[in-house]
């Protein structure tokens, strides 16, 4: 259990050193986990201003990360894969929300982020 918490610590510091480091606007991070049940997800709120989604993992495990738009509710940019690091792009002014999932359980720490 010690470790758990010890890697949610890590995760959650290096997706703060990296946006700290850039030039971004603003960010959130808007979910943060040790434990991920398949079918677990989180988004932001809804904003006009969200463009940059990150997902941030310390294991390996199958994930989506989008963007959902208000209208259609429909999901746009969306990358879905098992990589440590997924990143997508929403360069659209419609007011959207950013949104991450677990597509399989995982005890990965893991954290997602989105900027503005």
């Amino acid at each position: 259990m010690r470790r758990l918490t010890l890697l949610t610590v890590m995760v959650t510091v290096l997706a703060s050193l990296i946006v700290g480091a850039s030039a971004w606007a603003g960010s959130s991070t808007y979910a943060g986990s040790s434990s991920w049940p398949a079918g677990q997800a989180y988004s932001t709120s809804f904003s006009p201003s969200w463009w940059n989604n990150i997902f941030y993992k310390t294991a390996s495990f199958d994930t989506t990360l989008t963007f959902i738009d208000n209208v259609s509710y429909g999901w746009h940019s969306t990358v879905r894969g098992w990589g440590t690091y997924q990143q997508t792009h929403w360069l659209s002014s419609q007011v959207k929300k950013a949104h991450c999932r677990a597509n399989t359980t995982s005890w990965s720490s893991a954290a997602c982020t989105a900027h503005n």
